[in-house]
């Protein structure tokens, strides 16, 4: 017999995935929205429409499509003060003038590494929204923020080893090796391994107590990150990590 309340927190846990569907950034469908939730389409528009109520989406009138609401961006300044992103946004600025790359700074959420802040967009990447969610085993930030937790070889046999591409770790033991050689060099490396013709640099932003708190990402194209650039772009960050620790942990 189901619980008092339990079709409540199904309600919720649905409405959550239909806003989970908007992380690219790109406008939905109801029809699109159902089928990435799994869910019919009457019910899809039903959470949708008390979604759109409470401001949390809202319907774009030229397109006839749903987007991310004003009551989102509410809730986002909300958490850019909570984590002090505002404090770190001129030390990701001067790093990414210095290399011409784009800085980024992240916690972990799950399985995911999960942008708080980042340069200004560069033109390498033009407007194009870089994920704000990447998976930990795949991206420098989410291996930058594993190698420094001590994870278990439960823990890594849970990550879903998808999103990436074929010069990623397939699997826990693969993965365990990288974060083994994360550790003994200092810093994570992502080589192609997100999107082919990227590469990043992850620097974790450790606590007193060693622990992960924060990760450092710096990312440019393979032409910019030439090998014999790494270890220069390597220092820069390891620097940047340290005054963000100093702005972030007490």
């Amino acid at each position: 017999m189901a619980r008092s309340g339990d079709g409540g927190v199904q309600t919720v846990a649905r409405a959550l995935a239909v806003l989970g569907c908007f992380r690219t950034g790109e406008e939905q469908g109801i029809s699109e929205l159902a089928r990435g939730v799994g869910l019919p389409v009457s019910t899809t528009h039903r959470l949708v429409t008390a979604l759109v109520d409470a401001g949390f989406l809202e319907k774009n009138p030229e397109s006839g499509r749903y987007r991310i609401g004003g009551a989102l961006a509410e809730y986002g300044q909300i958490a850019y003060r909570q984590h002090k992103v505002y404090l770190v946004e001129p030390h990701l600025e001067q790093l990414a003038t210095t290399t011409g790359a784009s800085a980024s700074v992240a916690i972990r959420h799950g399985n995911d590494a999960v942008l708080l802040g980042t340069s200004r967009w560069r033109e390498a990447e033009g407007h194009r929204l870089q994920g704000l969610r990447l998976p930990l085993h795949a991206s420098a930030l989410g291996r930058a923020l594993l190698a420094w937790s001590a994870p278990s070889d439960d823990e890594l046999a849970r990550l879903p080893f998808t999103d990436a591409t074929d010069r990623a770790p397939a699997d826990p033991a693969e993965l365990a090796k990288e974060l083994a050689l994360t550790r003994e060099r200092g810093w994570a490396f992502n080589d192609e391994e997100l999107a082919e013709g990227f590469r990043t640099i992850g620097i974790p932003v450790l606590d007193r107590d060693g622990r992960p708190r924060f990760a450092l990402g710096l990312r440019g194209t393979t032409e910019l990150m030439i090998p014999e650039r790494v270890p220069f772009f390597v220092d820069l960050a390891k620097i940047t990590a340290a005054e963000i620790g100093g702005v972030l942990l007490p």
